[in-house]
């Protein structure tokens, strides 16, 4: 008699039957979800946010909703976003707050360009390199030495008196209202508290705005009041009020004075006097908010702006003008080509970015040479696609200028640096929203589109938990981003009275043609424009993987090269170390270690930084928005 297969082999019999009990469980399982609940393999993990009218994405859910609030009221896109940057300064300051800085890239449907806001602090003018080396001082990121005049506020008034149609009372509200009634501290911002108590004793001021009358810390999910900082947004409002009849832009403007001008800063200016800083009342009642064009370059077909060259923005310009050169799209996402390919030419823009970027008011870049597209076929040809690079060479772009001809100040010339400046096998802090000197700090970033397509994108930062002094009773903290000067006067990015440092903090604005379609920043310090590039690429070059879902974009792996000196003091290097999420194949991981990269694991999502987003869909005109999972940050659409 001819046996079943299952008699002939009992143990084929057992493994026949645990497949047919997973089956049935499987199939049990699938049964009990409805249909429309059972999702494909390789989905998003949050879900497509998609509108007609207008979209918002930033770095905390209640940021995104004060936003989306004002343009429910009628506001357009800069009104909406000015409010997130006033409610983002009370609830997000372990990563910004109101004394910090804000870069802003506006498209104001009705101009039909793009302009940037350079909302970043600049040094008092009493100061040099000789004032801080003569007193032995240095610019580690924490007190008043390394401190500018708060940006913040200036930016953001300044895009409301210009293109918003709101009153400053009007777009404050949500940021008053947290402040004075409370809203639930998030876990993160607990962790920096508490990393800065010993810091808050050295400071009162600090320790009275964070800490309970007790001086036990919140914890997460409790209510906090921020008293000092309602305050002060109050007598702002109230300027504003007394102005009213001379029309909405001069209360704006009342406002901005009385922060900048009135009392607000004689008692900031005093506290900073009393405690030994440079300042007086001219570095807060003659600084602005610059405006001025911004950079920009083409990547197949689309047009990418960026703050321009007293920031780390145009490394992101440059590098699309490298990759350019080569097929991404055919190397595969994330394949060991494709992530080989996009270090190594981020290492020569970050040569270019430590050599030639810094506050143009000051120094003449050679911006018109550093963007040309001859100069990046230049610097692509360098590109070894088997093996890295372990120097760090700028190029010579004044051969590409018509105007600057002379360079004066250090240029980047290591010829060989090594295999790597890692201490051990751990991954480097900047990965992990540190600076330098290992202290946490990071940013946020906000973006907002309208229903007539108007677009206002920020990156803001500073004026931190970790580091910045509370100025007395106006609850606001003091920016340290002169940290991110050089005390050497070979340096470009030195040290100098007035100046703005070269700062990290990156908004980008994507066209495609000569049609807005997506506004896109991200966290992160140096890290910044490796997330934007990888999220750009993502989107761009791989469109068809993700869309409609944009998260599906932005949840991808991605690695960050450290072969750059770091923006935060002391400026340390990170020659050849590469972090790599931990969702990249073991086989490409191996591929590039095998290439001469120096790289480290970092856990699924644990790349520093978190891609927010909106766009204008070409083919609908919907309104697309995501935030990726790497943080809290939160789209919506409507």
């Amino acid at each position: 008699m001819k046996r079943h297969a299952a008699q002939r082999h009992p143990r084929r019999a057992g493994f026949l039957a645990a497949a047919v009990i997973a089956t049935g469980f499987v199939c049990v399982a699938l049964a009990q979800v409805p249909l429309q609940d059972q999702q494909p393999a390789g989905s998003a993990l949050r879900p497509a946010v998609i509108g007609p009218s207008g979209g918002v994405s930033t770095g905390h859910p209640l940021t995104t909703a004060a936003a989306f609030g004002i343009l429910l009221k009628g506001g357009n896109a800069f009104d909406a976003g000015v409010a997130a940057l006033i409610a983002g300064g009370v609830l997000e300051q372990d990563l910004y707050s109101l004394g910090g800085e804000a870069l802003v890239l506006v498209y104001p449907k009705k101009d039909g360009k793009v302009t940037s806001v350079v909302g970043q602090g600049w040094a008092p003018h009493a100061v040099d390199v000789d004032w801080y080396l003569s007193r032995q001082k240095n610019l580690m990121g924490e007190g008043l030495d390394p401190a500018v005049v708060p940006g913040a506020l200036h930016a953001a008034l300044t895009v409301l008196e210009r293109w918003g149609t709101m009153s400053f009372e009007d777009v404050a509200a949500p940021g008053i209202g947290y402040a004075e009634r409370g809203f639930p501290m998030r876990a993160s911002t607990a962790r920096a508290i508490e990393r800065q108590l010993k810091f808050f004793e050295r400071w009162p001021a600090n320790k009275a705005y964070w800490l309970r009358p007790d001086g036990s810390p919140y914890h997460p999910g409790e209510t906090i009041t921020l008293p000092a900082t309602a305050r002060t947004l109050r007598r702002m409002v109230e300027a504003e009020r007394r102005a009213k009849a001379g029309g909405r832009s001069s209360g704006i403007i009342a406002a901005r004075d009385r922060f900048y001008k009135g009392d607000i800063a004689r008692e900031m200016v005093a506290f900073l006097r009393r405690h030994g800083a440079p300042f007086d009342e001219s570095d807060f009642a003659e600084y602005f908010a610059r405006i001025e064009e911004p950079a920009r370059t083409t990547y197949r077909g689309y047009t990418v702006y960026k703050h321009g060259f007293g920031s780390q923005g145009p490394v992101l310009l440059q590098t699309l003008n490298i990759l350019e050169q080569f097929d991404m799209h055919g190397m595969g996402y994330a394949s060991a080509n494709y992530l080989h390919t996009i270090v190594e030419a981020m290492k020569l823009a970050y040569a270019d970015r430590d050599s030639y970027y810094a506050d143009p008011a000051f120094v003449q870049v050679p911006s018109e040479g550093l963007l040309s597209k001859a100069y990046a076929k230049e610097r692509a040809a360098l590109i070894d696609p088997k093996r890295a690079s372990t120097a760090f060479i700028a190029g010579d772009p004044l051969r590409f200028d018509s105007r600057v001809k002379e360079w004066l100040y250090w240029k980047a010339n290591v010829r060989d640096t090594g295999t790597s400046t890692r201490k051990g096998s751990a991954p480097r802090l900047s990965s992990l929203g540190q600076d330098s000197a290992g202290v946490s700090k990071d940013t946020t970033h906000m973006a907002v589109i309208d229903k007539d397509g108007n677009v206002f994108d920020v990156t803001p930062s500073g004026g931190w938990v970790p580091g910045a002094v509370i100025l007395g009773d106006t609850g606001i903290g003091m920016s340290v981003r002169g940290e991110q000067f050089w005390l050497d006067k070979t340096r470009a990015n030195q040290m100098r009275p007035r100046a703005r440092p070269r700062y990290t903090l990156t908004p980008s604005l994507v066209f495609k043609g000569d049609t807005p379609m997506m506004a896109l920043g991200t966290p992160g310090g140096d890290n910044q424009d490796q997330t934007i590039l990888q999220a750009f690429l993502s989107v761009v070059d791989f469109w068809d993987d993700w869309y409609p879902n944009l998260h599906g974009a932005f949840e991808r792996p991605r690695v960050q090269t450290l072969h750059f000196y770091g923006s935060f003091w002391p400026h340390e290097p990170g020659f050849n170390q590469l972090n790599v999420e931990a969702t990249v194949p073991d086989a490409v991981y191996e591929e590039l270690r095998a290439r001469g990269h120096d790289v480290s694991r970092l856990r699924p999502f644990g790349m520093s930084g978190c891609a927010t987003a909106v766009m204008i869909d070409p083919a609908s005109g919907n309104r697309i928005a995501a935030g990726d999972p790497r943080r809290d940050c939160y789209a919506i659409a409507y």
